[in-house]
């Protein structure tokens, strides 16, 4: 519904083996919330960087609530989630949002995420170019 919003695009994802995707998510924590009768509402994926001179940092690579979970706190609570587990053992968590997308920037903003570039012309969707926005988390 709104491929602006994702770096990877749904048609190359579905090209791609069953076993990349296990592997991503076995590298990776994946957080999901869930309604009262157990049906996924939203996810979010966070990343541990791995090399030496970039271990203290987390990135979130991709966040989505469902129409029927929006409203309802859980971007916030699985964003709080995310940014708890990279507290374990990293200094930061860093992001990228679609310059458009003003209530995700909303989101990040409140939880204290700040901006610190704009990557103009990051995507190109259907012949259209998009920004994103770069924000960063430092924990104290």
């Amino acid at each position: 519904m709104h491929p602006e919003a994702f770096g990877a695009s749904f048609d190359d994802e579905l090209a791609q083996p069953l076993e990349r995707a296990a592997a991503r998510l076995a590298e990776n924590v994946v957080l999901g919330g869930f309604d009262a009768a157990g049906a996924l509402q939203g996810i979010i994926g966070l990343r541990r960087e791995k090399a030496a001179k970039i271990r203290h940092r987390a990135g979130i690579w991709g966040m989505y609530v469902a129409p029927s979970g929006r409203g309802t706190g859980l971007a916030k609570n699985l964003l709080q989630a995310a940014i708890n587990e990279a507290m374990v053992d990293c200094q930061s968590v860093l992001l990228s949002v679609t310059a458009s997308n003003e209530a995700a920037k909303r989101l990040y903003q409140r939880a204290g995420f700040r901006e610190w570039a704009v990557d103009q012309k990051a995507l190109c969707v259907e012949g259209a170019f998009v920004d994103e926005v770069l924000m960063r988390l430092d924990f104290a």
